[in-house]
């Protein structure tokens, strides 16, 4: 499996800006990783995978956001648009399945950020270790996933 470090050697590579730290115990939860920062869950972002007609991509949403398949399939052009099996995680990525960082993973994917993810000029995310939490700015997350802006979360009340 990979970890942290392997985060750390890939942007480091590309002249990312980053910190990666640790937590005083595994953060477990998007709700609990946001506990142990002092942030609300919306302020951290989740990294989920989907398959797009059969061929994984990332996509990275706000912490307490979800993704609208809908939306996902017309913004990839995909016909048929699933999530990939928790069980499918690890193979893809190198990473467990609930510590998944943005950037590299052992399979190379497109990237897609909803465009509400970059509304903080800091982002929190998975850094590929239950242990510890990968801390860039938006404009650099975009450049480390040379990921395509889009819009793909359900429709909230609040909005």
């Amino acid at each position: 499996m990979y970890s942290s470090v392997d985060v750390h050697n890939y942007l480091q590579e590309l002249d990312i800006p980053h910190e990666v730290f640790k937590l005083s115990g595994r953060a477990g939860s998007i709700r609990r990783a946001a506990v142990a920062l002092g942030l609300e869950p919306g302020q951290l972002a989740r990294v989920e995978l989907f398959r797009v007609d059969g061929k994984p991509s990332i996509v990275i949403v706000p912490g307490d956001r979800e993704v609208d398949i809908t939306k996902l399939k017309r913004v990839t052009g995909g016909q048929v648009v699933e999530r990939v099996a928790s069980d499918e995680i690890p193979p893809l990525t190198g990473y467990l399945t609930g510590d998944i960082p943005p950037v590299a993973h052992k399979t190379e994917m497109p990237a897609y950020i909803d465009y509400y993810t970059l509304r903080e000029d800091v982002i929190y995310t998975g850094s590929g270790e239950p242990t510890a939490i990968l801390k860039i700015r938006s404009y650099d997350l975009v450049r480390a996933t040379d990921g395509e802006i889009v819009d793909v979360l359900t429709s909230s009340e609040e909005e």
